[in-house]
């Protein structure tokens, strides 16, 4: 039997239709919903490659300790006759930060370099010998570098001997950190704290 072909043109006509119908019907899928995640909290920017250069200091302790205690203070103008020109070649003159590296430079071209860190405001180099992080130094708002350094000159006197000590600490807590069990009730000691600033170097006055 055969079909006409009037009736099989309809019927593709009617197929293709029926499909293009179905296409345009069908809903395009939404798309996943982005849950915007809250941007975590920035810490202080850190310095990069940065100098800092010797500014101003004050003087926060200079005296004579026994045990830990105070027998008598010095005035500034005594730093010569006990230290000489130790502070000068101890307090560093210029400070170079450079990602996770410091590099100090002093009087008479002496250098100095550590690994460093930054916890919020405070600097931390990290000392080989101790395997461990020592705070060195504070950033403060005006985007200056606090640094205390400390000298001494110990003497421990006993009936055979007269044993002479001296040296040199930076950013120490106390006079205790120089002071042993053995020697501390003995051990006379001079020392002097000073408070170093330093500020960015290309806007030093």
């Amino acid at each position: 039997m055969k079909i006409p072909a009037i009736n099989i043109r309809y019927i593709l006509i009617f197929f293709l239709g029926a499909i293009v119908f179905q296409s345009c019907t069908k809903t395009t899928p939404e798309e996943p919903k982005v849950i915007p995640q809250p941007e975590p909290e920035k810490g202080p920017d850190p310095i990069k490659d940065q100098t800092y250069v010797y500014s101003t200091e004050s003087l926060l302790e200079f005296g004579l300790y026994q045990n830990n205690e105070l027998l008598s203070s010095f005035a500034q103008s005594d730093q010569d006759k006990n230290f000489k020109n130790r502070p000068k070649y101890f307090r560093p003159q210029a400070m170079t930060l450079k990602k996770d590296s410091l590099f100090i430079s002093k009087a008479g071209g002496y250098k100095e370099s550590y690994k460093i860190k930054w916890e919020k405001e405070d600097l931390f180099i990290y000392q080989d010998q101790d395997k461990d992080w020592k705070h060195f130094a504070t950033k403060n708002d005006k985007n200056e570098i606090s640094l205390n350094i400390a000298l001494y000159n110990s003497q421990l006197k006993s009936e055979n001997s007269n044993a002479l000590r001296s040296g040199q600490l930076y950013n120490p807590s106390s006079i205790n950190e120089i002071l042993s069990d053995k020697s501390r009730a003995e051990m006379k000691t001079i020392w002097l704290k000073i408070k170093v600033i330093y500020v960015p170097e290309n806007v030093k006055s």
